[in-house]
């Protein structure tokens, strides 16, 4: 699936689609926050960030996302015409504090940065690693320190518990992730220590990785410690989840294109508000991520 396509997240939806692979017809132009972004009273805060950036109040914006994420973002198995999870509701927030409203452009993980510095998406809000590779091709504002873990088969019988522990063994990754360069990167170490190599089975998304593990066809995946526990819940008999993998923590952030410098200065400082007011932790908890994993808002590069 190469297409980009809309999908209008907020009360009143679009009509429902099969999967990911259609278009969705007739939906509204409006986003998470469709129709006036000023209906509703702000705080303070808020207000001020908005006069402080007059230039994106009121508009409406395209925010790329790839929702094979859960916890993060997905489709809502109760209605396919919703994306649903933590990255949603805390765009929802930041939107209205900012003052735009927007709408959703699925597409497969691998190709959001590249459309984000096309311009045919003005943002992206995916769960994305701010690497410092990214870095130099688009920009962020962080709000949240990325923890992984292993999903492994269940009581982890290869005792896998690092990324170094890997060396011989497999891992399910999916293309365009920092996941994927990372093991890449462990595995040629492997290699120059005179140990096995790591087989890397690289699948679409998320929810293949899964498949992967569960078929046995890969010892392990690395996905974010509450997307693991998830996962592990929904199949308790089969998979296991290991602690929190040290090699691997990273800065999570809004990505940008490098030339839209006011979108930019107005979401950070409407993150800045709804981390404030705690808006951003109570998130978090809804959607049993560790509020501690909360970062400052910055700006990177």
């Amino acid at each position: 699936m190469r297409k980009l396509f809309r999908f209008a997240v907020s009360v009143r939806t679009c009509a429902a689609v099969a999967s990911l692979g259609l278009l969705v017809a007739g939906c509204s132009a409006g986003g998470g926050t469709s129709g006036n972004a000023n209906a509703s009273p702000v705080s303070a805060a808020c207000a001020a960030g908005q006069k402080a950036n007059p230039g994106v109040v009121g508009k409406h914006y395209t925010v790329g996302t790839s929702p094979t994420q859960p916890s993060y973002e997905s489709i809502d198995p109760s209605d396919p015409s919703k994306i649903v999870g933590f990255d949603v509701d805390f765009l929802d927030a930041v939107s209205k504090c900012a003052g735009f409203t927007y709408s959703f452009s699925p597409s497969d993980f691998q190709t959001l940065v590249p459309s984000l510095q096309a311009g045919r998406i003005d943002m992206v809000v995916a769960n994305l690693i701010a690497s410092a590779t990214r870095a130099k091709q688009v920009n962020f504002v962080i709000y949240q320190n990325d923890e992984e873990a292993l999903l492994v088969a269940h009581d982890n019988p290869k005792s896998l518990t690092s990324v170094t522990a890997l060396c011989g063994n497999s891992i399910a990754v999916f293309p365009g992730t920092v996941q994927a360069g990372f093991v890449q990167t462990q595995s040629d170490a492997c290699t120059a220590a005179g140990n096995k190599p790591i087989a890397i089975n690289t699948f679409n998304d998320f929810n293949g990785c899964v498949q992967g593990v569960l078929a046995g066809r890969s010892d392990a995946t690395i996905d974010p410690v509450s997307m693991v526990e998830q996962t592990v819940t929904k199949y308790p008999s089969r998979l296991s989840g290991t602690a929190p993998i040290t090699e691997f923590r990273s800065p999570i952030g809004i990505a940008f294109n490098k030339s839209s410098t006011s979108l930019q200065a107005a979401t950070l400082a409407a993150v800045k508000s709804v981390q404030a007011d705690g808006t951003e932790k109570s998130l978090f908890t809804n959607w049993k991520i560790d509020p501690a994993s909360q970062a400052p808002a910055t700006e990177l590069p």
